[in-house]
């Protein structure tokens, strides 16, 4: 294999779909092959665009339809396409090509697709003749996961319940806590169970994992006036925290790495073998000296230990300079980040929180106005430390001292719009529509490029950078084929000075806008998760992975406006 398509595959492996799609695109312009075209379509349909990828992968499907591949790729763009739909033209589609396939190949994989999905078209005769020869086909001994979860839906689709669940049993021992597999086999499950009864105890066993979203209090500051978490309270605040975690069946965790409840959670997430992201508002160094090192360093080596162990992700690799947005950022983006983890489950997520209710009542603004922001409260556990104390304090802890700032650098909302592959009348249509809205001072800040023909645009809050969007993607025709038009999201802390704007923010709107899709609306995970608080109003759907500088992942995400 050619080392250039190898690395395309290696990329599509990684998630890195946006990278993969754009490096295919221009290598298929020299390069035609067969195995280019394949890796091409499904860069295309797992970063968000099956009806692209459907459209490019039929000829070459057409023109080579024994190829197994192929035929494989196309199955899944189609069963894609049913699921977003819910036409069953695409469901047709779907199985007939996994069909095929099967019975050119033998492949169980296709197999046991084809028969599901003939399932799904109503053609149970089919779907129970095709899962009996799935069956023969697997050792009824085998311990491979993906062998064993065939064999349970080949004997659900024959309604042989007591093989069925059996085999599921074990395939899940087999997956232990791989998060992946398990979601992939509950999903599976989800989508049948709207055609055929899947057994509630299969549901059961393959049931996702419970996502949980962690913010709370630091241990107090040596300077504190009135207690609030108290050192000594950390024993019992932890083991409230572990029952909490189980009784949410929390397997999954968002949080930050402060002292107090941040590394309680994230150690108790430890204990009980869960997954967990971190998020650091800031700078590392930064975030030692306000967050944790005056706690101890025992507190310090505990944060260490936690950052070796789990993934890491940063707000913005700046620095704090006293700017106190970046928390509130940071919150919003945990609650955003389970959201969108939950989704992938069919699911919602809780939010568990260490905050004293009597804090919360005096204080404005803030975290208060910061966990109103949690849009299930249903799902909101809280562990008040007020009720640990052996006194509560009512009256404040005095006035805060106002920052010290050597900069102007606030959190700000980045829209920039590419129009290079627009036309010339619809590019003019979009300049103008800028520059009024320029001239009416509703964008506060823009940079137009006009040698790429590009303009970023910076905004002070996310609704008005989402109008400005909007007011984008209406001015543009919507019975063209593929827009030229590509808008590109990204949220961070922006320096402002003698009438200009730069920082790290502004780099990286621009490389993520460097792989976005021309005709997408493409944000940042940072953006993507403000943006998933409000799911009335925007669709947000994974798009892959964009490596940075130093090896840095960047997720991206596209949007759909409701």
């Amino acid at each position: 294999m050619p080392e250039s398509i190898q690395h395309i595959e290696n990329l599509v492996n990684h998630g890195r779909f946006l990278e993969a799609r754009t490096k295919a695109e221009a290598l298929l312009k020299t390069s035609p092959d067969t195995r280019l075209s394949q890796l091409y379509a499904l860069a295309l349909s797992k970063s968000g665009m099956p009806e692209a990828a459907k459209e490019y992968l039929e000829p070459v499907y057409k023109s080579n339809p024994d190829d197994p591949e192929t035929a494989g790729i196309l199955g899944s763009i189609f069963k894609e396409l049913f699921k977003k739909s819910q036409q069953s033209t695409f469901a047709l589609q779907s199985r007939d090509t996994y069909l095929k396939n099967f019975v050119t190949t033998q492949n169980y994989y296709t197999g046991i697709n084809a028969a599901s999905m003939s399932a799904m078209i109503m053609q149970a005769g089919k779907s129970r003749d095709i899962a009996q020869q799935v069956i023969s086909m697997i050792k009824p001994d085998t311990t491979d996961f993906w062998e064993l979860a065939t064999l349970g839906e080949a004997y659900m689709l024959l309604k042989d319940r007591a093989n069925s669940i059996a085999c599921y049993v074990k395939a899940r021992k087999v997956a232990g806590a791989d998060w992946g597999r398990i979601t992939s086999v509950y999903n599976q499950l989800w989508l049948l169970n709207h055609y055929i009864p899947v057994s509630g105890e299969v549901m059961k066993v393959f049931n996702p994992p419970g996502v949980v979203a962690f913010v709370g209090h630091m241990i107090d500051h040596p300077e504190r006036k009135s207690p609030r978490f108290p050192p000594e309270l950390e024993p019992k605040i932890k083991e409230a925290i572990r029952n909490s975690i189980r009784t949410l069946n929390a397997k999954i965790g968002y949080c930050s790495l402060a002292c107090g409840g941040d590394i309680l959670f994230a150690e108790v997430m430890a204990e009980e073998d869960g997954e967990l992201t971190i998020f650091l508002p800031f700078n590392q160094d930064d975030f030692l000296d306000v967050s944790v090192r005056f706690a101890g360093e025992h507190w310090v080596q505990r944060f260490h230990d936690l950052r070796q162990k789990f993934s890491v992700r940063y707000v913005t690799n700046e620095r704090y300079e006293n700017f106190d947005d970046l928390f509130t950022l940071q919150s919003r983006v945990i609650f955003g980040s389970a959201v969108l983890r939950s989704a992938v489950h069919h699911a919602v997520p809780s939010l568990l929180t260490v905050l004293s209710e009597v804090d919360l009542r005096r204080s404005t603004g803030g975290t208060r106005d910061t966990i109103r922001l949690w849009p299930y409260p249903d799902r909101y556990v809280n562990i008040n430390p007020d009720v640990l104390l052996s006194s509560v304090v009512e009256g404040d802890n005095g006035t805060k001292t106002p920052p010290v700032r050597s900069i102007d650098r606030p959190v700000q909302y980045l829209v920039l719009a590419d129009l290079s592959s627009m036309k010339t009348m619809e590019k003019e249509r979009i300049y103008k529509l800028i520059n009024q809205r320029l001239d009416e001072e509703l964008i506060p800040y823009a940079d137009p490029d006009p040698a790429h023909d590009r303009v970023l645009m910076v905004f002070e809050f996310e609704t008005s950078a989402m109008e400005m969007v909007r007011a984008l993607i209406d001015a543009v025709p919507t019975h063209k084929k593929e827009p030229g038009l590509k808008i590109t999201l990204h949220v961070g802390p922006l320096l402002r000075q003698e009438g200009d704007t730069k920082g790290e923010a502004i780099n990286l709107i621009y490389t993520l806008s460097a792989v976005s899709p021309r005709g997408a609306l493409c944000a940042s995970s940072q953006f993507a998760a403000l943006l998933a608080l409000d799911a009335k109003r925007y669709e947000i759907q994974y798009a892959g992975i964009v490596w940075g500088k130093e090896q840095a992942e960047y997720p991206v995400y596209q949007v759909v406006l409701k």
